[in-house]
């Protein structure tokens, strides 16, 4: 008990050293930032009421035939997702999925090089671990995107390449927005950059799109109305202007600790039909968020990969989104056969 007082005393001074520091200096503002951000991410890790649903015990969105049957009106958007390239917490804990990866030489070296960085970032603002950025692998992946977007010959599968020219925004009327998470926002800026200098577009910054997971990574660093550090797209695209790009106004900042995942899935779904009027939502975001999404929104009796399997790092799926209602209930569903793998698709 007296190390544990101990130790709470300790962290209480420093903490308070650096609160006061951070009202004339900017990194120590930084590191109390970092200090909260910390703080945040433990309490979401331990009490977090993220993955305390299930979608199979939401209504089946099957029910929305039956709603269009008795002559309610059905409107349909298509969506485009966009998987987030490898980050650097991936490039750390994920290498492979066995449990022995733990056991590698690899993972210490890699875990150690994390935290010596982590530890050099803790003045900047900057993290490896939270909001953690895109690897040097997760850059690669986003520029194929990229490339495969700018290919000179058109796509064979003709829906393919309908979905493709949508991409670059060409032919029909498009928005692109992105979780509020940094690989995610970087992957789709790479991913898109053509097309975004070109027509110097916005991006929307929606945290309805952060993350389904306990895990630190998926805190945000933006705060509300804002954007997050961004250096790896300082580094990799030019003429780089997060001013420019970024439309900030719908980025509530962090998820809550007690905010179950469903809740921001049913936000998202609400924006897609509400806040624009465009034919096609290009979405940057996650794999967890991706697939509970597809899980659901299919319907129950769906067995289609998209429930089972994450879209692969740099992928993009695209699929018809209606909504419609029943009596006071909003209704939305995926249309099964509409699921397009345009780019990489599923890992399967």
């Amino acid at each position: 008990s007296r190390i544990v007082f101990g130790t709470g005393a300790v962290f209480v001074m420093l903490y308070g050293v650096v609160f006061a520091l951070s009202k004339s200096s900017k990194n120590a503002k930084n590191v109390l930032h970092k200090f909260n951000m910390w703080i945040h991410g433990v309490v979401h890790l331990i009490f977090t009421q993220e993955t305390r649903w299930k979608p199979e015990k939401l209504d089946d969105p099957a029910i929305l035939l039956e709603a269009k049957e008795s002559g309610q009106e059905v409107v349909k958007k298509t969506i485009i997702f966009i998987r987030h390239g490898e980050s650097q917490w991936n490039w750390v804990f994920n290498d492979g999925k066995s449990p022995l990866r733990f056991l590698k030489p690899s993972f210490f070296i890699n875990l150690a090089t994390a935290m010596f960085y982590e530890t050099l970032d803790a003045v900047t603002g900057d993290s490896v671990f939270l909001d953690s950025p895109l690897s040097k692998e997760g850059v690669e992946q986003a520029r194929s995107l990229s490339e495969f977007l700018e290919q000179k010959e058109p796509h064979e599968d003709k829906e393919i390449e309908k979905m493709r020219q949508a991409l670059l925004g060409n032919d029909v009327e498009s928005i692109v927005c992105s979780s509020n998470l940094r690989r995610a926002l970087v992957t789709t800026a790479i991913g898109l950059w053509p097309r975004l200098k070109r027509k110097e577009e916005k991006m929307h910054i929606l945290s309805s799109l952060q993350e389904s997971s306990r895990n630190v990574d998926t805190m945000s660093l933006s705060l509300p109305d804002s954007y997050p550090p961004l250096p790896v797209a300082e580094e990799t695209l030019e003429g780089f202007d997060p001013e420019e790009l970024f439309i900030t106004a719908e980025n509530k900042g962090n998820k809550p600790v007690c905010e179950k995942g469903s809740v921001r899935m049913f936000e998202f779904a609400e924006w897609v039909f509400s806040s624009n009027s465009a034919d096609v939502i290009i979405a940057g975001g996650h794999s967890l968020y991706f697939r509970n999404f597809f899980r659901s929104f299919l319907p129950h009796s769906s067995s289609h990969a998209a429930k089972k399997h994450k879209i692969k790092n740099g992928g993009a799926v695209s699929f018809t989104f209606y909504k419609s209602k029943l009596g006071d209930r909003e209704l939305y569903m995926v249309e099964e056969k509409s699921i397009r793998q345009i780019h990489l698709g599923f890992n399967i």
